[in-house]
């Protein structure tokens, strides 16, 4: 086991003197098209068009659909799974976004309980096809957890699939995206209520591990890779065999050792495995105030105020257990609790979250699936007071083109940083491949180390902070970029009892028209674009005040609207 030292004291200080900012959210589920009533479970962020936004599709229990949310940029999300190909209508839980044949775009792999497993590729125009036994999958058990990970480092992501009461399986990628199913060669077996589970590399070896947790107090366990695509069970050594009810895992380094941490999710209490860096853990969760007893599903990692710390963040099932959902700020000696009365408490029937800038302003934004009403939620992080950040995406070329596996350290005055390219975690969640550092007070990093699943490691000196930053294997960086956003602008509109017409001055410029009602559940609109005009036929909608969003290259309509329906 390698040894590493990191001035994480030094961090820590710097990070507390840096002072606290006030954290807080607004509910945005209206605005961005979401909501809904369906029994909503996973979710998932990855850009499937390559347009540098990352979309997010949902799985929906009984009888869905699922759906595809293309993101507009600013909050704005459009709803194309139908023409996209991908609106399952079974019992799906779980999805992750991989490009399993690197050919620079995402493929999808949606896990459900009663029917087999989909494999959507994706061919590039915007539509997949489903080819999963063509390729090699044949998972018809119930699927809780999907994960992504190039287990012997060949270049190619490989799946593995954790079942409810039915044997795991680990699939290899043979390359060009087919697999063969490698579960029983592998030693990772595993046949007990499946629950969250997550690749990460605990020991800094160079190659990702595995940790399951299960339902039903059955023991965790933690599967060490010994390098040849072979597991060992090591959970009793390591100290991370805790047998509860288990829902999600996430990892981060909460306390700057360099060392990947795990915060687990339970029904009672939750856990915090604080990683030792010497093969052992340890679970802090109560001594540092995070054991939330409800009814834990979802949990994240992320950095919300931009201190350099990374907090936590937990969906509850309030139906079912009178506890909200929690989020807890590490202030760099322990936890507070700051999301009381905050939006992002949310009172519902939780499962998965995914935290992702979703505007590009620097800040950590959250997405939360429930169960029923109100669907699926976005809170928009406001926080004020708040410090620096930076942001990357990787991209492999000797590695998998996902880049997944792969470590980051950033270097500033204020201490040494370090995060993980994660294939999926928490519960059925998939958080994206984008990764984001809270600076605090630090306006640049001196340096960058990236380790890549391949084994090489590239170092880029002298990065500004509050950019974002995409990083080829072996070229550096590619592209950045500062804050972009649309100019969002108020709509001039004439309505009239059948049709609603827009005026705009480049109206040949649309990308999208959206209409939802008050409840945000979008309605499909037959529109005439003519050269100083777009008109929208209503003759179909009853009464009630509606939202449009005109979207542009450059800028974004919105407006409300009184409709008088039929008489």
């Amino acid at each position: 086991m390698k040894e590493i030292v990191f001035p994480c004291l030094l961090s820590f200080m710097i990070s507390i003197l840096y002072g606290q900012a006030d954290i807080s959210f607004v509910d945005k589920t209206s605005f961005a098209g979401l909501g809904g009533s369906l029994i909503n479970n996973g979710l998932s962020l990855g850009d499937y068009d390559n347009d540098g936004r990352e979309d997010l599709y949902v799985c929906a229990l009984n009888g869905g659909p699922n759906r595809l949310y293309r993101n507009m940029g600013n909050f704005i999300f459009q709803e194309v799974s139908a023409a996209a190909g991908v609106r399952y209508t079974g019992t799906s839980k779980v999805s992750s976004w991989a490009d399993i044949d690197n050919d620079g775009d995402a493929d999808l792999y949606v896990g459900n309980r009663d029917e087999q497993d989909l494999l959507y590729i994706n061919k590039g125009n915007g539509t997949f096809i489903e080819e999963g036994a063509a390729r090699g999958i044949n998972n018809p058990a119930p699927a809780s957890s999907i994960l992504f990970s190039d287990i012997n480092r060949d270049g190619w992501l490989d799946l593995y699939i954790g079942n409810v009461n039915s044997p795991n399986k680990l699939y290899l990628n043979n390359g060009s995206g087919y697999f063969s199913d490698h579960t029983q060669a592998s030693g990772a077996t595993d046949q007990a209520v499946a629950m969250g589970s997550v690749f990460f590399d605990y020991d800094l070896d160079g190659d990702d591990d595995l940790y399951l947790t299960h339902d039903a107090q059955v023991p965790y366990i933690l599967y060490e890779n010994m390098g040849d695509a072979t597991f060992q069970n090591i959970s009793s050594e390591a100290n991370t065999n805790y047998a509860g009810f288990g829902m999600g895992v996430d990892v981060g380094d909460y306390n700057l050792d360099g060392y990947m941490d795990m915060y687990i999710t339970n029904l009672y209490d939750n856990v915090l495995y604080k990683n030792n860096g010497d093969g052992t853990f340890e679970n802090v969760g109560a001594a540092l105030g995070v054991n939330d007893p409800g009814m834990g599903w979802g949990n994240v990692f992320a950095d919300f105020d931009n201190d350099r710390l990374p907090d936590i963040y937990v969906v509850n099932d309030t139906y079912f257990s009178p506890y909200n959902n929690v989020l807890y700020h590490n202030t760099g000696s322990g936890f507070e609790i700051v999301s009381e009365g905050d939006p992002c408490e949310s009172p519902y029937g939780g499962y998965a979250t995914v935290a992702s800038d979703l505007n590009d302003d620097g800040l950590m934004d959250l997405l939360v699936a429930n169960n029923g009403a109100p669907g699926v939620q976005l809170f928009q992080n406001k926080s004020t007071g708040t410090g620096h950040y930076i942001g990357f995406y990787l991209e492999g070329v000797a590695s998998n083109r996902d880049a997944v596996g792969a470590k980051i350290e950033i270097h500033t005055p204020a201490g040494v940083q370090y995060d993980q390219v994660i294939g999926n975690s928490g519960w059925a969640a998939d958080n994206g491949r984008w990764i984001h550092f809270g600076l605090a007070d630090q306006t640049s990093v001196d340096k960058v180390v990236i380790k890549w699943p391949s084994g090489a490691t590239e170092e880029i000196d002298e990065l500004a902070a509050d950019q974002r930053y995409r990083i080829k294997e072996g070229e550096g960086v590619v592209t950045s970029s500062k804050e972009v956003r649309r100019v969002v602008q108020s709509c001039q509109m004439i309505a009239s009892d059948d049709g609603l017409n827009i005026h705009l001055s480049t109206p040949s410029d649309i990308q999208a028209l959206l209409l939802s009602d008050m409840a945000g559940r979008s309605i499909h609109v037959n529109a005439d674009i003519t050269a100083d005009k777009a008109k929208i036929d209503l003759s179909a909608l009853p009464s009630g005040i509606y939202q449009i969003m005109v979207i542009q290259s450059e800028q974004t309509c919105m407006s409300r609207f009184w409709h008088a329906g039929k008489q």
